[in-house]
């Protein structure tokens, strides 16, 4: 199903990245600084890989010291991309496919923007529904977990990892429950 909408009309530019090499301290202040919940990292003008908060609690919990150990040795090395002239429904199959929540947009092997699947709730929260719906049938049932949209809460404004849609209105799991209570 073809919305029409190209991936670089809708992708952000202005991706902030880090390099291999760089501690996990270092790449986190980054991350802290532009709050970011993942990002990409480059060598020599490619990706080659992508560091994430949860790459992070793995480290933690390993017991690690993240000022001294390097991005390189534990970030996801498999980068899951589209290129911009892409519709926007085949990113968001991607992504809830691959179970990533950002894509690195590439044209000819660089790097030229980045998808969010905020972005992509933000041009429409029902756009998002009739993918994730043509995504669930293609491809069988998903988990409950799977369904979750980083991004903000249209009824009270809070950042939530886990956004759900009511009657078109994305809502984090507090307003949620307020909602089903009035039911």
């Amino acid at each position: 199903m073809e919305t029409g909408i190209k991936v670089g009309d809708v992708m952000g530019k202005g991706v902030i990245t880090a390099g291999p090499d760089d501690t996990v301290t270092k790449v986190c202040e980054t991350m802290a600084r532009y709050d970011l919940s993942g990002i990409t990292i480059m060598e020599r003008g490619k990706v080659v890989g992508v560091f994430t908060q949860g790459d992070l609690v793995n480290l933690v919990a390993s017991g690690e010291n993240p000022g001294v150990v390097k991005v390189k040795e534990i970030m996801g090395k498999e980068v899951v991309n589209i290129g911009p002239d892409s519709d926007i429904s085949e990113a968001a199959k991607l992504m809830v496919k691959k179970k990533v929540k950002r894509l690195p947009v590439l044209r000819d092997g660089h790097l030229v923007g980045i998808l969010t699947q905020t972005d992509i709730v933000r041009i429409s929260p029902s756009v998002y529904d009739l993918i994730y719906e043509k995504a669930k049938t293609e491809e069988g049932p998903l988990l409950e977990s799977e369904t979750g949209m980083t991004g903000e809460c249209e009824e009270c404004g809070n950042h939530s990892e886990t956004l759900r849609n009511v009657n078109g209105t994305l809502v984090c799991e507090e307003c949620y429950e307020d909602i089903e209570e009035k039911l």
